[in-house]
């Protein structure tokens, strides 16, 4: 039998303090997303303008995906017995904003831009579910909820995504400079961010405990099909919004919506998260994504294609939240590091190399268009198969007069 461990988050209410701090962290989560909505959307599109094929984009896409997968474990680990998890983030932080420039510098010679993405992603990889980490505790000790300030950041990458479309149709090249900016400034405000110790330096937890919750790995199985789908989405949407005539412009556009629609999940996350739970909450979610990509595949008008992304704020954040609440209240804290690594890695790492790197070979062999008819068709299933083993459980718990946690 699985013995799960839950920890019911207590908050307080804020003080003076505590609202500086609330203050604080929203100006450094707005400052990281907005040098996202200036990249991340944006870096295949400068693939494409370097002459390299669908595949190519693919395999520095899966690069970075397989840099992340093996380093976010370790960087985890090191977190978790780290006297203070604040000068691992700083270290990513500048690391980063200087190994950006790497990838302009040796241009399209395909075997130095693959080697220097895999410099520049296992380190930047660390910075996102550090930062949650950090963020999650700081917010459960002053009164706060980490939602809102995730809302900081989709405000901050959706301002930034609208401008870099603009800026980024006149030359490319600009989002090095974009990028790396805001990573700096992150840094400088990162030092004033509240001290968060690591919990192993007195007793080591093995990673392997992480997967003693049946629950949170069958999570884990669905969020990883669901969101090699998105992986497949955020790889080639730009480069086949394009090849369909979209302008840079619109595509910055789309992705401001995008951020934008992610607000009233995020605001009124908790209340949905205490009265629906994680099981059903992921499951429409799921569904969205499988519209989603039925609505990609099939239209390239642009009021289709700006309504696909006003979809967006039902699909990643929610499993981003989900996730990121699931862990800080059932993992213990000994493991809280690792366990946001290994959000990342479900979301991100191991998703973003399915999708990137299959999802190259197959857009290679068949077509994109084709890719996301067959993301639907996975989010169907995924969606169809989480719920019949989650009924299945919930029947075996019944009967063994266990209580199914939600």
């Amino acid at each position: 039998m699985c013995i799960t461990i839950y920890r019911k988050q207590v908050t307080v209410p804020m003080s003076g303090n505590s609202k500086a701090t609330y203050i604080y962290m929203s100006i450094y989560y707005s400052l990281i997303f907005m040098a996202l909505g200036a990249f991340s959307s944006y870096l295949p599109i400068y693939f494409n303008e370097i002459k390299l094929d669908h595949f190519q984009i693919g395999l520095l896409a899966t690069a970075g995906s397989v840099t992340a997968l093996l380093a976010q474990p370790r960087w985890g680990l090191a977190a978790d017995r780290a006297t203070s998890k604040n000068r691992i983030l700083l270290g990513a932080l500048l690391f980063s904003s200087l190994s950006v420039w790497l990838m302009p510098a040796v241009g399209g010679r395909f075997w130095l831009l693959f080697a220097v993405s895999v410099l520049f992603y296992a380190v930047q990889c660390v910075i996102n579910p550090l930062g949650d980490t950090i963020t999650l505790e700081i917010a459960s000790k002053s009164g706060f909820n980490f939602s809102r300030i995730r809302t900081a950041g989709s405000v901050g990458y959706a301002i930034m995504a609208a401008v870099a479309g603009w800026l980024l149709d006149k030359n490319i090249y600009y989002m090095f400079p974009v990028f790396s900016g805001m990573l700096l400034l992150a840094f400088l405000v990162a030092w004033g961010i509240p001290k968060v110790e690591g919990y192993q330096r007195d007793r080591k937890v093995s990673l392997k405990e992480l997967f003693a919750n049946r629950s949170l790995v069958r999570i884990y199985l669905y969020t990883l099909a669901v969101n090699s789908t998105l992986g497949f989405f955020f790889t080639f949407q730009a480069v086949f919004s394009k090849e369909q005539g979209i302008s840079t412009a619109l595509i910055g556009l789309g992705v401001s919506i995008g951020s934008i629609s992610q607000f009233p999940f995020m605001i009124f996350f908790q209340p949905l998260y205490k009265r629906f739970g994680i099981f059903n909450i992921l499951l429409v979610s799921g569904l969205i994504n499988a519209f989603r990509w039925v609505l990609f595949a099939t239209s390239s008008n642009p009021i289709i294609y700006l309504a696909t992304w006003a979809m967006h704020g039902g699909t990643f954040m929610l499993f981003y939240l989900c996730l990121a609440e699931y862990v800080s209240t059932h993992v213990p804290k000994e493991l809280k590091a690792s366990g946001q690594m290994m959000n990342s890695l479900s979301m991100n790492a191991i998703s973003r190399t399915i999708g990137s790197l299959l999802g190259g070979l197959y857009a290679g062999w068949f077509g994109i268009r084709s890719g996301f008819v067959l993301s639907s068709i996975i989010c169907f299933a995924a969606v169809a198969l989480f719920w019949y083993f989650h009924t299945l459980e919930k029947k075996l718990t019944s009967k063994h007069g266990e209580a199914l946690e939600q």
